[in-house]
């Protein structure tokens, strides 16, 4: 499921490979910045318009790699998005199934929880997230900021954890070997959710986000030891400052990583998938963007995501990762056709066979030979 390699400064690269229906796709340093488009729904009601969110996603030219199910309502499993993903496309399934947990007075059924994981494991997902740091240890760190948690996958743990005054162990560290065994016997790769991961540039990189990326790093060497491929998720909200010095922690690890964005302001609301991008790309030139999220313009709104900010999104993240690829991997092949085609043309405008453009018409630049 890893494959290792020895790295930049000697540390050693971990290269992971994800299944889909076809076979596998690999991510990693070294490898192609993959994407990773979020659908799913709330409600029953909106079922159908997550479908076609789905059916749109697959007559794109630029696709993404993965999609991930953050539903949280349970249907028939040949009828989950999950399940339609993984086994009516070519993309890897990815999920989030504490979602799916049905909590009573805030406390999580570990055997349900289980049996969720086991079930989406056997029908194909190739990726799945678990939140295995939230603890008391970092809850009570995160409680000097501004804002606490803005994980909603970590704040059930967290909730869990707090219903149980703290006397019992993460929800997940609970069935963690169990969860290992079938990972491992059904090819699946885990990814370890950012809990604290900030929810605004000016919490970034503080002591409870170094903690938990620390116990990250130990959690993913110790899974990757049964032969588990393993993925880190970090961070969320990030200056470009701290972009970089959290990028220097986690390229140590060799870990393929996936920023959720990072966020590098909170003034774009309603462009978030714009600022993303930046923050990716950012981090990607750091080496540590090895899967994007596909974040969309309604991140920070409160709306829902229609199927054209998703398809946005997707396109946008593509291009970060095409030029996070250009910097780590010199894969300029589509950027040297377009190049030799306007220079052939006499024309920035590619593809058209026109002498000049409308925005400097006979004054183009280009013409001059």
């Amino acid at each position: 499921m890893c494959q290792e390699d020895a790295g930049i400064g000697g540390f050693k690269n971990i290269v992971v490979r994800l299944k889909n229906k076809s076979g596998f796709i690999e991510a990693g340093p070294g490898k192609k910045t993959l994407v990773n488009s979020l659908l799913g729904f709330n409600h029953e009601s909106e079922y159908e318009y997550e479908l076609n969110k789905l059916n749109s996603i697959i007559n794109l030219k630029e696709k993404p790699d993965i999609i991930t199910d953050l539903s949280t309502k349970k249907v028939g499993i040949t009828d989950a998005l999950w399940y339609k993903v993984a086994n009516e496309t070519q993309f890897v399934a990815a999920t989030l199934p504490v979602y799916l947990v049905k909590t009573k007075n805030d406390k999580i059924d570990v055997s349900e929880l289980l049996e969720i994981i086991i079930e989406q494991m056997e029908y194909g997902v190739g990726l799945i997230t678990i939140h295995p740091t939230a603890n008391k240890e970092i809850f009570s760190e995160s409680k000097k900021r501004m804002v606490p948690i803005t994980s909603r996958g970590g704040g059930m743990i967290v909730k869990d954890l707090i219903a149980n005054g703290f006397k019992d162990e993460n929800a997940y560290l609970k069935i963690l070997p169990e969860i290992i065994s079938n990972a491992r016997k059904h090819g699946v790769v885990l990814s370890i959710g950012t809990t604290f991961r900030t929810g605004n540039i000016f919490d970034s990189n503080d002591k409870a986000q170094k903690m938990e990326i620390e116990l990250q790093i130990s959690l993913a060497k110790a899974i990757s030891q049964y032969d588990v491929g393993v993925i880190i998720e970090s961070p969320g909200h990030a200056r470009p400052k701290d972009i970089k010095e959290i990028s220097r922690v986690l390229r140590r690890s060799g870990f393929p990583i996936m920023p959720l964005g990072p966020i590098p302001t909170d003034a774009a609301v309603g462009m978030d998938h714009i600022s993303s991008a930046i923050g990716a790309t950012i981090m990607g030139l750091e080496g540590c963007s090895h899967i994007l999220a596909a974040v969309t313009r309604e991140e920070h709104t409160g709306g829902r995501p229609t199927i054209e900010s998703t398809i946005e999104s997707i396109k946008t993240a593509r291009i970060a990762a095409h030029i996070i690829d250009i910097h780590n991997n010199d894969d300029t092949a589509i950027d040297i056709k377009i190049a030799k085609s306007r220079a052939k043309s006499n024309s920035c405008v590619f593809g058209k066979g026109k002498n000049y453009c409308d925005r400097c018409r006979e004054l183009c630049p280009l013409l001059i030979k």
